[in-house]
């Protein structure tokens, strides 16, 4: 009796892992594909969704972190960056400071964002240099300054700066240190 007890147990820890997992992949493919658009919810969706409302699986898997993804677990897999931009006039003025370009569609935000993995590269291997790929990371900065100073025509340079989150660890969090720094990781003047 303990025995299927002990197996049942299990067994509801896994489904609603599984459940919880699907829901999540459903809310990221229609988040993203059919944010503004009207859309009938496919069966396993709405049965996922439903489960996952349920008090007692809503409470256990936001005590346990299981809606909340798994990059926490993992160093640097919920690394980020931040890009910022600050446009200046012929006279050195600031017209503009911003983290991100224009884009037209959220595939292109996307894309951008993955731009982002090859400094991580860049940061993490500081045992290898490599001067033709650091060289192709600095033309990838310049082409994208470039087009952000497309963006505000009074604009005749950018400076162009490269951040990496840096979160406080858990025995800073414990004394209070609960903000992220920035470490500026470069820079380019354009």
């Amino acid at each position: 009796m303990k025995r299927k007890l002990q197996l049942s147990g299990i067994f509801i820890i896994l489904l609603i892992v599984f459940t919880i997992g699907l829901k999540g992949t459903f809310d990221g493919y229609y988040g993203f594909y059919y944010e503004n658009k009207k859309y009938d919810k496919h069966l396993v969706y709405a049965m996922s969704e439903n489960i996952a409302q349920l008090k007692p699986v809503n409470i256990f898997t936001s005590y346990t972190g299981f809606d909340t993804g798994y990059g926490f677990y993992a160093p640097n897999v919920a690394s980020d960056f931040v890009m910022s931009f600050e446009l200046q006039d012929k006279n050195g003025k600031i017209l503009e400071q911003k983290t991100l370009p224009y884009f037209n569609n959220k595939e292109s935000r996307v894309r951008f964002t993955t731009v982002f993995n090859m400094f991580l590269d860049k940061i993490s291997s500081k045992n290898i240099y490599d001067k033709k790929y650091y060289q192709y990371l600095d033309i990838i900065i310049r082409q994208i300054a470039e087009h952000v100073m497309t963006e505000n025509s009074k604009a005749v340079s950018v400076t162009t700066k490269l951040y990496l989150y840096d979160y406080p660890s858990i025995t800073d969090f414990k004394k209070g240190k609960t903000n992220e720094n920035l470490i500026l990781i470069d820079e380019f003047k354009h």
